[in-house]
């Protein structure tokens, strides 16, 4: 599998599809047999010093979060689903200074407040629970190439999404720098059936040493043998922590402890999800139920500040796994913006290099060759003005996606 410690929302293995890398090659595998007349066929390392002419997957994965992090902040929102957690802002007061109001809004219903990403799903927090350590993986050649290069891993499940299964090597006690992205998974009679790759289980052991080589993709002992399997989703009993100043216990009739805030818990609604509009509100997690009961303030007035907890992000509803999987929209939008970011050619192939230089090409440069056709508001834009910058520049401004905050 193509990792890095950096953690990207657009997979790494996605990545070197996008931009035409062979998937074995990008994977520190080789075989000629497989490829005869492939002429290219640089091996990529997980670090830049393990080989002296190309960037390793952990720069890779750099520009990647890099591009993706920027398009984000310009878009208002993630660009996959993911959690926010102790997001601290103000709870509203009224315009007059000093002066507290009575928690509704001019239309008497409960205060919003506007949270610093769009495209809500909930509120809660990530959760990770095992389901089966050493799953084993079987190997099956579906196109007869005489290569196996599908996996398949099965396990028993007691619920139906298919957005919360997640893949990951063994003994790596669920880290992210060890998920296995992209995988396809069916649900059906309590049964999940995960596809992948067999590129993606390249052996852990193999991939850092300082003495890298390429692995003879033609040998068993160049893949793991078996995975873990996670179930990862939202818990929504954490969602809202209400702060008042100057009363620890939340009673701002009792005794205070100086420079401690007073806190009470609570749960929010959505007035607006694509705004990100939630309406805090005191309660107490019902475990029995699984909802909250509402509750009244614990201090008697309104609090000073809020913290949320949420999940939220794009969603490409055409797609399966529309939690896991980046949307096409983004996707090339984050990978060609990621080009931009390399300081040096990514390899020796000359396809792939020139495909790289395309989107490093900085359009404000002009010469007696000639210059680029342009506006004023592309060569004004945060993001930047080479063509890959531009190109995702003008996805964010298509019309209805980005959010003003």
């Amino acid at each position: 599998m193509a990792r890095a410690r950096v953690r990207t929302w657009l997979s790494l293995d996605r990545f070197a599809q996008i931009i035409g890398l062979n998937p074995l090659y990008f994977n520190q595998l080789s075989s000629r047999d497989l490829f005869p007349n492939n002429v290219c066929g640089d091996i990529f390392f997980q670090e830049d010093y393990q080989h002296s002419d190309r960037i390793g997957r952990e720069t890779i994965a750099m520009a990647i979060q890099a591009a993706e992090l920027e398009i984000s902040q310009e878009a208002g929102f993630n660009l996959l689903p993911d959690w926010t957690v102790e997001e601290r802002l103000q709870y509203p007061h009224p315009s007059v200074p000093g002066t507290y109001g009575n928690t509704l809004n001019p239309s008497l219903q409960n205060k919003s407040v506007e949270l610093r990403k769009a495209h809500i799903l909930s509120g809660g927090i990530r959760t990770k629970a095992l389901l089966e350590a050493g799953a084993a993986v079987t190997r099956q050649d579906d196109d007869t190439d005489g290569y196996a290069e599908t996996c398949v891993v099965t396990t028993a499940v007691t619920f139906t999404d298919a957005n919360e299964i997640r893949a990951y090597y063994p003994a790596k006690s669920g880290s992210d720098a060890w998920e296995i992205r992209p995988i396809s998974v069916e649900i059906s009679g309590g049964v999940a059936n995960i596809q992948f790759k067999a590129w993606q289980i390249v052996a852990a052991n193999k991939m850092n040493a300082l003495d890298a080589v390429a692995l003879d993709a033609d040998t068993a002992a160049s893949y793991e043998t078996t995975i873990d399997v996670y179930r990862v989703y939202n818990d929504p009993q954490t969602q809202v922590q209400f702060l008042w100043e100057g009363c620890s216990t939340g009673d701002c009739c009792g005794s205070c402890t100086a420079c401690q805030f007073g806190t009470q818990n609570g749960c929010f609604h959505l007035r607006d999800q694509r705004l990100g509009l939630a309406v805090p509100t005191p309660g107490t997690w019902n475990s029995a139920t699984e909802v909250f009961d509402y509750a009244e303030w614990s201090a008697c007035r309104e609090p000073d500040q809020v913290k949320f907890w949420y999940y939220s992000g794009y969603r490409d509803m055409t797609l399966t796994r529309m939690n896991n999987d980046l949307s096409p929209y983004w996707e090339y939008a984050v990978a060609y913006y990621a080009c931009s970011k390399f300081e040096r050619p990514i390899c020796g192939c000359s396809n792939v290099n020139q495909f790289v230089e395309k989107w490093r090409r900085d359009i404000s440069f002009s010469d007696e060759a000639g210059s680029y056709v342009s506006t004023p508001e592309m060569l004004g834009n945060r993001l930047g003005t080479s063509v890959g910058a531009i190109y995702a520049w003008k996805r964010i401004q298509q019309n209805g996606m980005k959010v003003i905050k």
